[in-house]
């Protein structure tokens, strides 16, 4: 009955940490469009849940806020950016998570854990690593979207070097060029355009651009351009070489990764492949030798 009840308290915390997230995402997804489309309707109201959640979710995020340094809250805020949740997600948010798998961590740790730990000993651990989970979920993501802007940046670049060249201004390239082009880097060039029809300068545009993604070949791509508008080279050029110079970082870190395989593949073989062969090929001798002992 105290497994069960346990597992029962560790899985309504995930489902209330779980519609606390979606009630939040949903309010503001509606709220924001009703935004973009300029309706005069208000956005709807908080439900049920979100109502009886966020107090015990905001307590949380008080609790864990001390415990948790300034610097790695202006991480966590930076990651979450970095994974392109800015609109959906919050530190406060984060820490309430982080509580949520922590308090499940140490039910967990209450019920299973070993006979010579004690169980409070045991939760307060699991609830210590638990409390990084949320952390790792964000940081995977973040590096997730960063790959891929990273990926898509040189078809990206070939693309708005063929249309400057072909006599169209930035913007309007750009344009052309976010109609053709999907996922976290259309995305972001998309949103650079719109800083830009509201009044933003075009220095400070591409400025943003780079700290909101922070990935190597688009902050090169973004010093390269704004020195070629300071010192008045052509923009093409620029491109074609910024796209050339993307694609052999990328073939440099793809040599990169295959080097490393021979070093990672190594303990799995040790720790899985040669213990079979062994018991294979060693095994039946070292019976019949044992059995030879035996029967002496």
């Amino acid at each position: 009955m105290v497994l069960l009840a346990v597992l029962l308290v560790a899985g309504g915390l995930g489902v209330a940490g779980a519609g606390l997230f979606a009630s939040r995402a949903a309010i503001a997804s509606h709220a924001q469009a009703a935004a973009d489309a300029l309706d005069p309707a208000p956005a709807p109201s908080a439900g049920v849940i979100y109502r009886v959640l966020e107090p015990l979710g905001d307590a949380a995020a008080r609790a864990m806020r001390p415990l948790s340094p300034v610097q790695r809250l202006e991480l966590t805020r930076q990651r979450i950016i970095y994974a392109g949740l800015e609109a959906k997600l919050t530190v406060e948010q984060m820490l309430t998570y982080k509580a949520i798998a922590a308090v499940a961590g140490f039910l967990f740790g209450l019920v299973f854990h070993p006979h010579q730990l004690p169980g409070v000993v045991a939760g307060i651990l699991l609830a210590i690593l638990a409390s990084f989970v949320p952390d790792v979920m964000l940081d995977s993501r973040a590096n997730e979207r960063q790959q891929k802007v990273a990926r898509a940046l040189p078809d990206a670049l070939d693309l708005l070097a063929i249309t400057v060249e072909a006599g169209l201004g930035l913007e309007q390239a750009l344009v052309i060029v976010t109609d053709r082009l999907d996922g976290p880097l259309g995305d972001e060039l998309r949103r650079m355009l719109r800083e830009i029809e509201l009044g933003v300068d075009r220095h400070t545009a591409l400025e943003f651009l780079r700290r909101r993604t922070d990935v190597r070949e688009l902050s090169a791509f973004v010093v390269a351009l704004l020195q070629a508008d300071e010192l008045g080279m052509a923009v093409g050029e620029v491109l074609r070489v910024q796209a050339a110079q993307v694609r052999l970082v990328r073939r440099q870190h793809a040599r990169e990764q295959a080097a490393k395989t021979p070093v990672k593949i190594l303990f799995p073989v040790i720790f899985t492949i040669f213990p079979a062969m062994f018991v294979v090929t060693i095994g039946p001798g070292a019976i019949r030798i044992a059995q030879t002992i035996l029967n002496m």
